[in-house]
């Protein structure tokens, strides 16, 4: 909901400061005196283009911010783009003579792109706009959806959609597929024997790396152990000097106990250095240069070496690799055509999307015809009294067409005139009819997408009683939402809950217009003005007094927030 919203040198406004309320609040004044300025200012808090001659002549450059209550909707998109939510978003553009317009969302530099993006969740504005929503198709069927409360099945085939997308994906991915499978199947499965019969196993590489090493340096090895042998067991080696060691300490020992402990440590040592000794003898004795063996473990690690170089790889890789073939061809002799498979999921997936669309598309059809005589009726009374309205649905046939909100395409057809036959609402109706069509359905569906709803002149071409439904149909929807309605017409003027009136001034040699909320006697002065001119007397006070009081009566004070 729109709060509050300030304008600084923005085309004839200096400075304006005005807050917002719940329910319909109605703007007036005089032809030209900048009713539209308002509407221009927040079409471009919500990313609409803007130039250097909006800003007021004499100044720098125009400001605006627009402060507005959070929405779930907004929440969530206020997460997705990374700004931590708030109690009230703040929009604010700059917009300066030179260079290039600016726009911050709570501080925070936006692109226009975001700026729309956010504004389709806060505001609709439904006026002389080409653009509107209600021209798309897409929108047209998701307003029979929200008529014919085809929620639930919506989304059962949006579910059914997504599913049989995915399998016809997977099924063209196999088939594509399928062309270079041969080749690329008789390559792994040469890779598959090739590793079973170089038959790899973990640690293989490092216990040959190790053998080798020990094969090649056998004589230094033979050496090194002889040298230790004599070092240890020769005559005065270190096991007769340590036996030498132990007796003299042993005699000691029998004149001073605390000598024990030294006498036990070198028994113990006498006893592995003879162990080591013995062990050193047996590995000696089966010490033997093998050639051959040598060989062997240099062919098999040139093997492995090979395989790594063939695959770019390490060991581990090629142990992973040979793991993942495994799988494969393993997992390969039991299972069935893959390709097949594939084909009955995506026949079985679309059988059940086209049975839920012929669902959802029997209640639109069923649907349709009684969404176009509500909004007939509707337009009808709106003004438009010859208004023949048409919902034409038709199934696209081709499945490119289909989406996840079925396979139905729908147009809303119109005829205006007597005598002429209906046609595509985008081809017939005026800025002002698309309005009180837009009316008709928010009015109908009470929709709630947004929280404020932005109808600029709904009002154009029409007086009297029509232009009285207008401002009731208006006053209904401020029930449930934040209404803002620029008019030219009492009847829908007296049905404001709070009443907006802009004038021309002129100070300091400059025209400005200025905006501000009328209290109960200037508003009298206002409708009465609207309804006959410059020229007040005290039979249009009293028709003005009876317009607002018939408003008020009307529809209770229980949701006003202004009262007359």
């Amino acid at each position: 909901m729109l709060l509050d919203l300030q304008i600084r040198d923005f085309a004839l406004i200096r400075q304006l400061d005005i807050a917002f309320h719940e329910g319909l609040t109605v703007l007036t004044g005089e032809t030209g005196a900048g009713k539209s300025i308002l509407i221009d200012a927040i079409s471009l808090l919500m990313g609409d283009k803007g130039t250097p001659q909006m800003v007021r002549h004499g100044a720098e450059q125009a400001e605006i911010i627009g402060i507005f209550a959070g929405t779930v909707q907004t929440e969530q998109w206020l997460n997705k783009q990374g700004f931590e939510m708030e109690e009230q978003i703040i929009v604010r553009r700059l917009l300066p003579l030179q260079g290039r317009s600016r726009l911050f969302l709570n501080g925070r530099a936006i692109s226009s792109q975001q700026a729309r993006e956010l504004g389709t969740l806060l505001l609709d504005i439904l006026g002389q706009h080409a653009h509107l929503q209600l021209l798309k198709p897409e929108r047209q069927l998701a307003l029979l959806d929200r008529f014919a409360n085809s929620g639930e099945q919506l989304a059962v085939v949006g579910q059914h959609w997504r599913a049989w997308r995915e399998a016809r994906q997977d099924w063209e991915q196999r088939r594509s597929a399928q062309a270079d499978h041969a080749a690329q199947r008789e390559w792994r499965e040469f890779l598959h024997q090739e590793l079973q019969r170089v038959a790899l196993r973990p640690g293989e590489w490092e216990e040959l790396q190790e053998e080798e090493r020990r094969l090649a340096a056998v004589e230094q090895i033979r050496a090194g152990v002889d040298t230790a042998l004599v070092a240890l067991d020769e005559e005065g080696g270190a096991l007769l000097r340590l036996g030498e060691a132990q007796r003299g300490v042993g005699q000691a020992a029998q004149k001073d106990p605390q000598l024990t402990n030294s006498m036990e440590l070198l028994q113990a040592a006498e006893i592995q250095m003879s162990e080591a000794i013995e062990e050193l003898r047996n590995y000696l004795h089966h010490l033997e240069a093998e050639p051959e063996r040598l060989a062997q473990v240099a062919r098999r690690l040139q093997e492995l070496q090979d395989l790594q170089r063939k695959h770019r790889t390490d060991m581990d890789g090629l142990l992973a690799l040979q793991a993942q073939l495994a799988a494969e061809f393993g997992s390969d002799r039991g299972a069935g055509d893959p390709l097949a498979a594939a084909a009955e999921l995506l026949r079985h997936c679309l059988a059940q999307y086209q049975q839920q669309a012929e669902i959802l598309s029997r209640a639109r059809q069923d649907a349709a015809p009684r969404l176009a005589a509500a909004v007939q009726e509707q337009v009808r009374a709106l003004g438009m009294q010859h208004a023949i309205v048409e919902l034409r649905l038709r199934t696209q046939a081709e499945e490119r067409h289909w989406s996840s909100s079925g396979w139905d395409h729908l147009e809303i057809w119109i005829s205006v005139n007597p005598g002429h036959p209906a046609q595509p609402l985008t081809m017939v109706a005026s800025g002002g009819e698309l309005a009180r069509i837009s009316l008709a359905l928010q009015v109908l569906l009470k929709l709630d997408e947004v929280e404020t709803l932005i109808f600029d002149e709904v009002d154009v071409g029409v007086g009297g009683a029509v232009a009285e439904r207008i401002g009731k149909l208006l006053r209904q929807l401020g029930k449930t939402h934040q209404v803002l309605c620029v008019t030219h017409l009492p009847q829908v003027a007296a049905q404001g809950h709070q009443h907006l009136h802009v004038e021309k001034i002129v100070r300091d040699g400059q025209t400005e217009s200025q905006l501000r909320l009328l209290p109960p006697d200037e508003r009298t002065n206002e409708i009465a003005r609207m309804l006959g001119g410059s020229e007040i007397d005290a039979r249009l006070r009293s028709a003005a007094r009876k317009l607002l009081d018939d408003a008020a009566h009307s529809s209770g004070s229980a949701a006003s927030t202004q009262k007359r």
